[in-house]
């Protein structure tokens, strides 16, 4: 960074004019430093927004996890308030259904309840939930599943 006068001129006390007018080309930063600082202002920017963005998504994946979680429990615990007899006829497949479990048409999860008779008195019972892709909008993966037995109470 090369200054217009020496440094040794810019120290010295002022005294007239021609010394103020000397003391303002010595003050300041040079255009080139500016630039400097403004590049090395702008990549930093650009590393923090990434790693912004990034941390959002790995949040909203979390958030998605825990609620198609809890849309699995809730119909598990819905199964529960069935007769043994009724349980055959909730089988459902890729069901729409919005954060809450209640079918829509452009829901987030696709909620399939699968019920196996293992025998007489005891069902097999497996609710898997998958979650839309946000970038693709198609549920293009595995999902939570939570997998029980129901048995007659004798």
């Amino acid at each position: 960074m090369k200054r217009t006068q020496p440094i040794e001129l810019c120290k010295k006390p002022l005294g007239t004019t021609q010394d103020l007018i000397r003391r303002n080309k010595c003050a300041g930063t040079t255009f080139i430093e500016a630039v400097v600082a403004l590049a090395i202002f702008a990549i930093f920017m650009t590393g923090t927004s990434k790693l912004l963005v990034s941390h959002r998504a790995i949040l909203d994946m979390a958030g998605d996890r825990y609620t198609s979680a809890n849309i699995a429990k809730n119909r598990l615990e819905l199964v529960r308030t069935f007769g043994f007899e009724q349980i055959p006829e909730l089988n459902e497949t890729a069901l729409v259904v919005d954060s809450s479990g209640i079918p829509v048409r452009q829901g987030n999860f696709s909620r399939t309840t699968t019920i196996t008779t293992i025998s007489t008195n005891l069902y097999e019972l497996a609710i898997n939930v998958k979650i839309r892709n946000r970038k693709t909008l198609a549920f293009d993966h595995a999902g939570e599943t939570i997998s029980t037995y129901v048995s007659k109470h004798l």
